[in-house]
């Protein structure tokens, strides 16, 4: 049968819009090979498809066709609105020297930005004002003797606007601004990303569930980020935080999701999710973060102690990054297996897979699917691991970065304010 041809639309971290042509038989990887060529860039690692699908959004998996998460009427070539994907950040790295590619790196710095627009940690009020003097330099460069050369709403969340008001922060924040000058724009924006990241509701993603099975909405905010899980019951505020090595088992069957895990009252939690597609991805994205954190947790810990103190973000020499032997079966290669086996897709029959985790005082972090569909391995991409071996063998990554955006809609509500570790 003929591919027949379809039009979406891609949001970009930006807030650019992308429409492109696909075949009804494409999937996600198809999509990502037209943004390679649109973006000028090879390098999307760290990013994932969003889609908007019952409600709720979930990333989707780049081996299996678009109709899959599409509307019907998408693929009867009957709808009448903008069908859209977003170009989202779906795995965080704890150093942003990591992020190798200056396309790649701009697109992270947008997205980075505009949840920062739309975080709400009140207790770190004064980080806030930090991070717009570091956007401003990122954005446009050295301060500039002038009141109004900003808007306020493009660089604070709209609560700190709401609350100290513009003309208190066009007159405060340039003090800050003018501190940076002559700093580089890719400086100041890896600083931004860098700081950012101390934002308890900025480096993660954001999933609603239930704690009944026959409830549609979501009441359980689980947030995947790159070091474990946080997880907050909104309607009793009991909050967990669930670092990778505190994680016994995470186990799929059909909707239900158990953790097991060190700080549980009970043996475990359960909680459901939307439909067996949701539960699928949302596994998927967990196991891959787990492993990722697990790969490039060797390579973070040298690049911080090469860097030290320095502001400078680059590499003169990777002599000293010679990786020593780990003597814990479950640290993978960081180089070998970096980049494509955090897009492992998923496809086939009922089975269940398992994979280890570090440092667990009572046994090992698995991750355990049970679902309709089995999944399939890809091998790394040689291009991807060579210029990670390049930055720890004394490439420069200070080139400039620009700007900002996307979060999950309807989930900016944030419930962590001081999340606190249940122990």
């Amino acid at each position: 049968m003929k591919n027949q041809s379809r039009c979406l639309c891609v949001i970009l971290p930006n807030n650019t819009e992308l429409s492109l042509t696909v075949g009804l038989k494409d999937r996600g990887q198809d999509v990502f090979e037209q943004l390679f060529e649109r973006l000028g860039t090879s390098d999307l690692t760290f990013f994932g498809l969003s889609v908007v699908k019952d409600s709720q959004p979930l990333f989707l998996d780049l081996g299996h066709k678009l109709s899959l998460y599409l509307p019907k009427s998408w693929r009867k070539n009957t709808s009448k609105e903008k069908v859209i994907l977003s170009l989202k950040v779906q795995y965080f790295v704890e150093n942003v020297q990591l992020i190798l590619n200056r396309d790649t790196r701009q697109l992270y710095y947008a997205e980075v930005k505009g949840r920062v627009l739309r975080s709400e940690c009140f207790e770190q009020e004064g980080l806030y004002f930090q991070l717009a003097a570091y956007a401003l330099q990122a954005d446009l460069g050295d301060c500039e003797e002038n009141f109004a050369y900003f808007s306020p709403q493009g660089f604070f969340p709209f609560w700190i606007v709401q609350k100290h008001g513009n003309d208190y922060i066009l007159k405060h924040t340039p003090a800050l601004h003018r501190e940076l000058k002559g700093m580089s724009s890719s400086e100041a924006a890896s600083l931004f990303i860098q700081e950012a990241f101390t934002l308890s509701d900025v480096p993660l993603t954001i999933y609603r569930l239930s704690k009944e099975k026959k409830k549609t909405q979501g009441c359980v905010l689980v947030g995947v980020t790159s070091t474990g899980l946080q997880i907050s019951e909104v309607l009793n505020g009991k909050v967990y935080d669930f670092p990778w090595p505190s994680i016994h088992s995470i186990t799929f069957q059909g909707r239900k999701f158990d953790i097991r895990a060190d700080g549980l009252f009970e043996k475990k939690l359960v909680l459901y999710s939307l439909s067996v597609l949701h539960a699928k991805n949302l596994l998927q994205h967990v196991r891959n973060s787990h492993r990722l954190h697990l790969n490039i947790k060797p390579l973070v810990m040298k690049l911080k102690e090469k860097n030290g103190r320095h502001r400078e973000m680059y590499i003169t020499d990777g002599a000293d990054l010679v990786f020593e032997d780990s003597d814990d079966d479950d640290e993978l290669p960081p180089m070998k297996f970096l980049v494509d086996n955090i897009q492992k897709q998923t496809t086939g029959t009922t089975e269940s897979k398992t994979v280890t985790g570090s440092g667990a005082s009572n046994g090992a972090c698995c991750l355990e699917m049970s679902v309709d569909e089995p999944e399939e391995m890809l091998v790394d991409d040689p291009e991807d691991v060579l210029r990670l071996i390049e930055l720890v063998e004394g490439v420069s990554v200070d080139g400039p970065l620009l700007l900002p955006i996307s979060h999950w809609e309807g989930e900016n509500r944030k419930v962590w304010g001081e999340t606190n570790q249940i122990s």
